[in-house]
């Protein structure tokens, strides 16, 4: 059995208490989404014997990524590995960025979790997180 993390370093704001890497310039989404894509397809040899049965796209915020990088990166996984048997795909998500329509989206992809970042239900603490 094996998982798979893919790390999407891009934010909307760049939180005070936050020490992994991200950044918020959203311009080089889809050099980085190719880069995954590259680095998947050279690492395939890695998991040439595994059934790969989590995925998990940690950040930063992966809800930052819309559906047309999701589906590169899903392509991309579905075409290098066995995954026939996923019990988990999780994406972690801000609230703001979860609109009906993105919602539906994810629900169209093979996410059946979604792990959301809620640091405070306190609006003065949100503001002063950032």
């Amino acid at each position: 059995m094996a998982g798979i993390y893919l790390h999407i370093p891009f934010c909307k704001s760049r939180c005070i208490y936050c020490d992994f890497y991200s950044q918020t310039d959203e311009t080089f989404i889809d050099k980085f989404t190719e880069a995954v894509c590259r680095e998947v397809r050279l690492r395939k040899q890695m998991l040439a014997n595994e059934t790969v049965r989590t995925v998990y796209f940690g950040g930063g915020t992966p809800s930052r990524l819309q559906q047309k990088h999701l589906e590169k990166i899903f392509d991309t996984l579905y075409a290098e590995f066995s995954m026939d048997n996923l019990v988990e795909v999780t994406l972690e998500a801000n609230p703001d960025d979860l609109s009906p329509e993105y919602i539906g989206m994810l629900r169209r992809l093979p996410f059946n979790r979604i792990s959301i970042g809620i640091q405070s239900f306190n609006d003065d603490e949100l503001k002063f997180l950032g």
